[in-house]
Parts: C-alpha cells; sequence; structure tokens
C-alpha cells in the first residue's frame, strides 16, 4: 500500500454512521464516498472504535492507498459558539490585513488562555470597523486609522473529545488536519446550495444530542447544542407504551413515514398518543437550543424566523407534528428540509477550499513575523 497526497480525506462522525468522503485535490468532483455504521454505545465518551478501524481498513483496501491525514466533522453537546471582540487604536497607522490577521491571532491566544479546556474549531470574522466604518471588502484591506474594532465568533468543542479522537486515528496512523462542526459546516451548506436568505434557523436531532444554528444569509448568528435528542423520544415510547427499545424505534419510525390514519380504533388512539409523545419532546428539545439564546428578543419582534429540521433525526418527523405554542410564536414557519447523505462531507471540502488561502496567510505570519522574545514567552507560556 502506498502513500499518496493527492486526495482530500472528509469524515463525517455521527452517533449512528460514518460518512467519508476522498476528493481529488484538482478535480473536486471527481470524489469516492462510503458509509459505515456505528454500534450504539450508553457509556459517554465512548467511541465505537471497531466500526471506525473497519470502516478505514475498507477504504485504503478499495483505493490501495493510506489515508495519512484527514479533515473530521463531528458534533457534540459540548460544543458551543462564543462572540468576542478585540479593539486596538493605531494613531493614523496605515491598516492592511497583516494587522487585522495579528489582532485576530491576539483574540485567539485570549480565547486559549482562559479557556484551557476547549479547543477552538472555527474562528469567524463578523465584522471588520475602522474608525466606526464598516469595512464591506475584507479581502484588501488598505487604510489609515486611528482605531480598529474586530468582532469575532469562536465555536469552541471540548478538547477531550478532540484528543480521544486523535488516539483512536493515530492507531491507524492517521493525522487529522482539521477538527469541523457538523452543525455549522451543514447548515452553510444548505444555505449556498439552496440560496436562502435572511434569518434561518437549523435543527438537527441526532441520536444524542440535538443542535442549532441560525444564521443570517450566510453569517452564522448563534450555535447551540443538547443532550437530549432522538433516543429520548424513543425511550419515552419504550416507557409509556411498555416496548423494548428496538420495537419502539421500529413504531417511530412508521409512525413518522405514514401519515394516513388507518380506521381500527386502536391505531388511532395509539397513533395519537405516538403524536403527542414526540411532540412533547420534539418541543423540549427546541426551548432548550433557543432557551439561552442571546438574540431570542429580537425575534420576539421580528417573525421572519424560518426554521427547518435536518439530518437523520428529521427523517422519523412529518409535517403534522411540527406544532408548537404560543412561546414560539417567533417562528414564522417550519419544514423538514431533506438533505443529500453526501451534503456534510461536500459542504466542509467547498468550505476547506474557500478558507486556505486564509490558512496558508495565518501560518506564515504566525511563523515569520514574531520576534524572538514573543516566541520564547509563548514558548514558556505552554509549559
Amino acid at each position: 500500500m502506498r502513500k499518496t497526497n493527492n486526495h482530500n480525506t472528509i469524515l463525517e462522525f455521527g452517533s449512528a454512521n460514518l460518512y467519508l468522503a476522498i476528493y481529488d485535490k484538482f478535480i473536486l468532483n471527481q470524489n469516492s464516498f462510503y458509509k459505515g455504521k456505528l454500534n450504539y454505545t450508553k457509556i459517554n465518551n465512548s467511541i465505537d472504535e471497531k466500526s471506525v478501524i473497519n470502516l478505514i481498513t475498507k477504504v485504503e483496501n478499495d483505493i490501495d492507498q493510506h489515508l495519512n491525514e484527514i479533515t473530521l466533522l463531528t458534533d457534540s453537546p459540548s460544543i458551543y459558539s462564543l462572540d468576542f471582540s478585540i479593539q486596538k487604536n493605531f494613531d493614523k497607522k496605515k491598516i492592511t490585513n497583516l494587522e487585522i490577521d495579528y489582532l485576530i491571532n491576539e483574540a485567539e491566544n485570549v480565547i486559549n488562555l482562559n479557556n484551557t479546556d476547549k479547543e477552538i474549531l472555527h474562528i469567524l470574522r463578523h465584522q471588520i470597523i475602522i474608525d466606526d466604518k464598516i469595512i464591506e471588502d475584507k479581502s484588501n484591506i488598505l487604510e489609515d486609522a486611528n482605531k480598529v474594532t474586530i468582532e469575532l465568533k469562536f465555536i469552541l468543542i471540548n478538547k477531550s473529545l478532540c484528543e480521544l479522537y486523535k488516539k483512536l486515528f493515530l492507531k491507524k496512523h492517521i493525522k487529522i488536519k482539521n477538527i469541523l462542526c457538523t452543525s455549522y459546516i451543514k447548515s452553510l451548506q444548505i444555505i449556498n446550495k439552496n440560496d436562502l436568505k435572511g434569518l434561518n434557523a437549523f435543527v438537527d436531532i441526532g441520536l444524542k444530542k440535538s443542535s442549532l444554528s441560525i444564521f443570517e444569509d450566510n453569517k452564522l448568528l448563534y450555535l447551540n447544542n443538547t443532550f437530549v435528542s432522538g433516543e429520548y423520544i424513543t425511550k419515552d415510547i419504550c416507557k409509556i407504551l411498555n416496548l423494548d427499545y428496538r420495537k419502539a424505534e421500529s413504531k417511530k419510525f412508521k409512525f413518522s413515514k405514514n401519515n394516513k390514519i388507518k380506521e381500527e380504533k386502536k391505531y388511532n388512539k395509539d397513533n395519537e398518543l405516538l403524536k403527542k409523545i414526540i411532540n412533547s419532546r420534539l418541543e423540549e428539545i427546541i426551548e432548550l437550543l433557543f432557551f439561552n439564546c442571546p438574540i431570542r428578543k429580537k425575534f420576539n419582534n421580528q417573525t421572519n424566523l424560518k426554521l427547518y429540521f435536518i439530518g437523520n433525526g428529521s427523517k422519523v418527523l412529518n409535517e403534522n407534528l411540527l406544532s408548537f405554542g404560543p412561546e414560539f410564536n417567533f417562528i414564522s414557519e417550519m419544514s423538514i428540509m431533506a438533505d443529500e447523505i453526501k451534503e456534510c462531507c461536500d459542504g466542509a471540502m467547498k468550505y476547506l477550499v474557500k478558507e486556505n488561502e486564509s490558512y496558508v496567510k495565518k501560518s506564515i505570519i504566525n511563523i515569520e513575523n514574531k520576534g524572538f522574545f514573543e516566541m520564547l514567552f509563548n514558548y514558556f507560556s505552554r509549559k
């Protein structure tokens, strides 16, 4: 088996499934796609290592190449977004992208120093304000400035989970090149693909977590996760209808796929009960996801937020379930959006291509533009 550097490998690590896509670095529409199923585990922070290694081995055998590095897509209840603003006075100095990148690096250092148990997945530049003027073109900045303000959004995850992934893939001698947030990447891909405008929220109900991402056009406003998930709906059905887990899961899927009510009284009664069980838990998930949302007050006055249910967990829903109480009046429209199985991997590849130039620029700044004493300080700070 020979090593290769002519492809990009992206692995979406879900709660129930693995999706792996291999893209040609030069011809992005030439790709291979694989799916693996993860065995259910009740243990927190536990990974089904056998299924992951089996999928990697199958892929390597198929392509006769070693996957020496991958980009990993993951979601977790520990993922959240953090807003941060940094400001600096420049006394009418000429400002370029180099100074902007330095400020972003400073902000990143502050976040890392104050969140030692977290890993930064994304740094999103929301606004660059020079002397009270919002800079629209961020690609080529050249301005005289007294004061520069940069508004950023960080997406963070528990560092312990990242270490768990790294150890797992090292068993196959694979380096994790990037870790990206599934909710953010998938939602962004759906927005760009469908040319969605305005305020749009996406709820992805997985086996072990549910996530919320809110966008204005393609700008992320808020991201949140909760451990209350599709698994909880199944457990409710188990308890109330006195069924084992497998039968409850089957009943949930059959009910949601069947919109026609049969004539038998027993079926009607069960159907109504199932609807109440699923809808009450669904309402709780939405409430938890929006509970601490700092921009919810804005929604109370502005009822043009569209809410889309995406992902595998949403496939068990039907339109009849999407009705909640008056406290959700800020949602103007709710619907289920079917996303393609390869949607997230494709979105990640496009995201990486777009971000590649800024990643290169950032690495150059880190390596070449730091003075000796600054590098010495940073070295001992990490000890």
